[in-house]
């Protein structure tokens, strides 16, 4: 099962150590593959959501399902359900939470949205 697993390292992973915390940068999680427990493909990390009063990852948006990235389901899955794999450049989902605190996003979110004149310009003048 889990031979369909990515096998290149990261490089972006970096230890601080006078904490023994593991940095992680959020660019490189974007579009990596997510799997449950059991090693089953789930889908890929759509975008990653912060919390901008404390600068905590509060959800990551997953893209599951479809074929060839028609008919994927975006859902906001809390951060805390999600245990990254730096090695195999994969998140490992605790799918009960995911099930139980999962929220759809739809595909025109404009809160999600990276371009665009709502995001680059609120206020819609130059």
């Amino acid at each position: 099962m889990l031979n369909k697993m990515r096998t290149k390292p990261r490089i972006s992973v970096t230890v601080d150590s006078t904490t023994s915390a593991c940095l992680l940068g959020t660019t490189s999680l974007i579009k990596d593959d997510v799997y449950d427990a059991a090693g089953k493909f789930l889908g890929e990390i759509d975008e990653i959501v912060l919390d901008v009063h404390t600068g905590c990852v509060r959800y990551a948006v997953l893209a599951l399902g479809g074929y060839l990235g028609f008919g994927q389901k975006r859902f906001a899955v809390p951060w805390r359900a999600l245990t990254p794999d730096a090695d195999y450049r994969r998140c490992i989902v605790d799918v009960t939470l995911m099930q139980l605190m999962a929220v759809p996003v739809p595909q025109d979110d404009p809160w999600l949205q990276r371009t665009g004149p709502t995001w680059s310009n609120p206020r819609g003048t130059s």
